[in-house]
């Protein structure tokens, strides 16, 4: 489902982009003419329309952090080359210190595939424990400190078009509103799905999913009457997708696995 626009990616109307929306008309399902019902947001850099390369969540946090080399809190610091985490002494583990490196290949070039997404991942509880701490503690300082004030006051705008970006748990999560008369006009979320499923979009750019799975080896042994598309399936769940249930192989050639008939009276008696 795409916003509705131009080939130049330019509104169709004089209505503001975020006040269009395409609401997609169900029909019966054709795997030859491929369709999605997921979203595909796009970044324009002024030139380009970008999907969210790396998928974002964790691998992408963290490889930011280690880039940048601007965090340093005594619990977490980045190095320009990887980020290193230190975990206090507790009760009952001691003191630890983890170092998160961006994975290269053989050759040093930078590497992202299924397992470094998910080695990230872990890496990041970590991370994110360690962050929490710290905040905790500004926050303990400045509630002694007598400061409690957690909020300012706000006033609806009679008109206005608004934007918000942050990173989710599996990466990135805008909200769009439109607001006319003091009332919400039009609101749109693109959570992380959207941008981490996307399709292929009218200009022919690949979302992450496929984006990563272009090209992959097949280590599956399985003959192709069997073939169960794990390494596919692998790569798409390390993106930590909400959808995992829904990430399956549609082979066509129409196998029965398993059939089960659950009677209403049976269902009703328990």
């Amino acid at each position: 489902m795409f916003v509705t626009r131009d080939p130049l990616g330019n509104p169709v109307d004089r209505r503001h982009p975020w006040n269009q929306h395409t609401i997609p008309k169900p029909a019966k399902r054709d795997f030859d003419n491929k369709y999605s019902w997921v979203m595909s947001p796009r970044w324009y850099d002024g030139k380009d329309y970008l999907a969210a390369d790396t998928g974002g969540g964790p691998i992408a946090r963290l490889w930011a952090t280690a880039l940048g080399g601007l965090v340093d809190f005594g619990y977490v610091k980045s190095t320009g080359s990887s980020v290193q985490i230190t975990l206090p002494k507790t009760v009952s583990k001691p003191e630890v210190t983890f170092e998160w490196k961006i994975p290269r290949d053989s050759s040093g070039a930078p590497l992202s595939n299924a397992i470094e997404r998910d080695r990230a991942r872990t890496y990041f509880q970590a991370y994110a424990a360690a962050c929490a701490l710290y905040f905790t503690e500004k926050a303990l300082a400045e509630i002694r400190a007598g400061r409690t004030k957690t909020w300012e006051p706000f006033s609806v705008p009679d008109e206005a078009n608004s934007c918000g970006f942050t990173e989710a748990v599996r990466g990135v999560l805008s909200h769009h509103m439109v607001i006319r008369n003091g009332k919400i006009a039009n609101y749109h979320p693109y959570p992380p799905t959207p941008w981490n499923a996307s399709v292929r979009d009218s200009y022919g750019t690949p979302g992450p999913y496929e984006d990563a799975v272009q090209n992959t080896p097949i280590f599956e042994e399985n003959p192709p009457e069997r073939f169960k598309g794990i390494d596919i399936m692998r790569a798409v769940r390390s993106f930590d997708p909400c959808l995992p249930c829904g990430v399956h192989m549609y082979l066509g050639n129409g196998k029965l696995l398993d059939k089960v008939h659950s009677p209403m009276s049976a269902i009703l008696s328990t």
